[in-house]
């Protein structure tokens, strides 16, 4: 029997077709689903029988729930599949008891990843008001001083003891921040009322405040450098100031691992954030701009830039590299004419010169005037909410790979 050779023109016309067939297998094979197991962690004081979930994609909607899977007392689980279409898309989900029960506060939100993961929900139900308490009188070895701290736990906090406070807010003049009866003039902030409400209408994300009192050593404590001339008396320059980086010190190395062995936080950069008024409001941006290893959001509400020659502007801003993936929050009054209008020319500079280093207006850098504000703890706390949301917005929940 004779045997046919193949040509080299029909080898490669079978080797052209079988490309052409294996493109087309692949063309037609779907691609290969991808998982998000969300899981909810969840232990108030009545186990909820079910726990459902809701949102708005990938199988979900905000009309009736899907039921999870109890996996262990206190945890429920389901899992989503999705294409590699979708992925860097935004799901919005939420936790229902029974599947009518909503979850409080903002939706959970997830970026949809690249690869199949899981993700945990620590949701609450039931408290809308946080609690605060002086929770005891802390000595500073750094300046030979003690003073009360009061500290604000927002609602999920003593109902859902699974979740950690990724949202740490120190605060100065702590007795100022909540109570009236402690605070200068008789006037509070009211911190925990605007969080609270916030919180609940979904505007910010849960945030434990630490609030530490102010001494009789407030001038020296809340300002970084000597001032030769910070007042005059008949006409005789008053000097003061210096001791601001000890206050920080004693911030850093004893308030902090204080606060973290006793409460449910995290203490690392991303979760840190520094605020205060006036005096206050300077050390808050001298902290976060020349400690941004500490801190990660800096509030700075009518702050006092004109210390020492405004040498926040004319030193310490051109002494630091700028610490860009810093929140900065600046804010004042416009009220009165200078010299007493509430810093608003002196805030207005540092912002544009925060803008010529690298910052952003509105991503990473924030500015807020209050028309007719004047500087007072009034106005302070009647204004909290711009700090709030500006620097703590809805984040989204972090995702696991698996």
């Amino acid at each position: 029997m004779k045997k046919t050779l193949m040509t080299p023109c029909g080898i490669l016309q079978v080797l052209m077709m079988l490309c052409m067939v294996s493109v087309c297998l692949a063309v037609s094979a779907p691609a290969p689903l991808l998982t998000l197991e969300v899981q909810v962690l969840y232990n108030g004081k009545n186990t909820p029988s079910s726990m459902y979930l809701r949102g708005d994609g990938l199988g979900l909607n905000w009309n009736s729930g899907i039921a999870m899977k109890s996996v262990s007392q206190y945890t429920w689980s389901y899992t989503l599949t999705y294409n590699s279409s979708v992925v860097g898309n935004t799901l919005q989900m939420k936790p229902l008891v029974g599947d009518k029960t909503w979850s409080i506060g903002t939706n959970f939100m997830v970026i949809l990843p690249f690869s199949s993961s899981s993700v945990q929900l620590f949701p609450f139900f039931y408290s809308k008001q946080g609690q605060y308490s002086v929770v005891g009188r802390i000595f500073s070895p750094q300046l030979n001083n003690t003073r009360d701290v009061i500290v604000y736990t927002p609602p999920s906090y003593y109902e859902n003891t699974l979740k950690t406070m990724t949202n740490v807010l120190t605060m100065h003049d702590g007795q100022n921040l909540f109570n009236a009866s402690t605070s200068f003039a008789g006037v509070a902030w009211n911190c925990q009322t605007t969080v609270d409400q916030l919180v609940v209408e979904g505007a910010m994300d849960e945030v434990l405040i630490v609030g530490v009192y102010n001494t009789g050593n407030r001038l020296n404590e809340y300002t970084y450098s000597y001032d030769p001339c910070y007042q005059k008396t008949l006409g005789i320059c008053q000097g003061g100031g210096g001791e601001g980086d000890l206050y920080l010190d004693f911030l850093v190395d004893t308030l902090t691992p204080w606060i973290a062995s006793r409460f449910r936080v995290e203490t690392q950069p991303s979760n840190m954030g520094i605020l205060g008024s006036s005096l206050g409001g300077l050390i808050s941006c001298y902290a976060a701009w020349t400690r941004p290893e500490v801190w990660s959001k800096g509030g700075c509400m009518s702050s006092s830039f004109w210390w020492n020659s405004r040498d926040f502007n004319g030193v310490i801003l051109k002494s630091y590299p700028a610490p860009l993936g810093e929140k900065i929050y600046l804010d004042s009054g416009d009220c009165c004419p200078e010299p007493s209008g509430d810093d608003r020319f002196q805030t207005l500079q540092i912002r544009n010169d925060m803008e010529n280093l690298g910052f952003s207006l509105g991503t990473d850098l924030f500015y807020y005037l209050d028309k007719g504000g004047q500087h007072s703890e009034y106005y302070w706390g009647h204004r909290f909410n711009q700090p709030m949301q500006d620097l703590y917005p809805p984040s989204f929940s972090p995702v696991t790979a698996i």
